[in-house]
């Protein structure tokens, strides 16, 4: 069943939990950015977008762990741990030149993978916004020391992925950042605007360890070491409903 609303933002999942938009968060998250061949990019993401080059012929994937301690305004939906598996990309780009990709296209992050570890939370992602997100056995631990996120793989019961990021000494404030998600919904591209608030430290991949099991990282084309840590312990966003976007042809390959 899909979810219904009304007139003021407020949306019923098939889950029985009803939510308002833009829907409102709290969480502490952890992550790197890898780099990754442009080629395997540009076989996961929908027509429309291209990869964000960051080199010729190296795109990069972000690999998020996210605990969240509030999910919509009160009583809202139960928190829960996600991990994000997101690929920066544009939309609108003539070119797939470095840097040149900026001055003529929107700039955003291609949801391709979400597991998450409440139903409620799946209904709520793909419902609403088209997220590709699934229930699956995965943890994210904000400790004294580090932020530690794993994704189980129980087929072959071991670890997909596993993400431990070190806590920072001090980090940015943010207030006002606009953030955009990309995702399918109905056969359609999807924008979502976010907009963020609160401390996030971004820097080198001082005291992080990743582990990547070798199907995720074949198909993304990842490399070994990251490129970027972040790491946010009280972080708040707003998220924004979903536009439909014309998605036009994108640029592969080299220009």
């Amino acid at each position: 069943m899909a979810s219904r609303g009304d007139d003021r933002g407020r949306r019923e999942l098939s889950t029985g939990q009803t939510v308002s938009l833009p829907l409102e968060l709290a969480c502490t998250l952890g992550g790197v950015v890898v780099p990754a061949r442009r080629t395997a990019l540009e076989g996961v993401l929908p027509n429309g977008l291209s990869p964000l080059s960051i080199a010729p012929g190296v795109g990069c994937v972000a690999l998020v762990g996210v605990q969240y301690h509030r999910v919509g305004r009160a009583p809202g939906l139960e928190p829960y741990d996600e991990f994000a598996v997101i690929v920066p990309a544009v939309h609108g780009s003539s070119t797939s030149r470095p840097l040149a990709q900026l001055l003529d296209s929107e700039l955003g992050g291609y949801v391709h993978w979400l597991p998450v570890t409440t139903d409620a939370s799946v209904a709520l992602g793909q419902e609403l916004w088209g997220y590709p997100k699934e229930r699956a056995p995965i943890t994210v631990t904000d400790g004294p020391r580090e932020l530690r996120a794993v994704v189980d793989d129980p087929d072959k019961n071991g670890d997909a992925i596993r993400l431990e990021v070190s806590r920072p000494r001090a980090g940015l404030s943010l207030r006002g950042v606009e953030l955009s998600s990309f995702t399918r919904r109905d056969g359609e591209l999807v924008r979502a605007r976010m907009q963020l608030r609160g401390e996030v430290s971004v820097g080198p991949p001082i005291g992080t360890r990743l582990e990547v099991a070798p199907e995720p990282a074949s198909e993304l084309g990842l490399w070994r070491r990251p490129l970027v840590r972040l790491y946010g312990a009280r972080v708040r966003a707003r998220l924004f409903e979903g536009e439909p976007i014309a998605t036009g042809t994108a640029v592969k390959g080299h220009a």
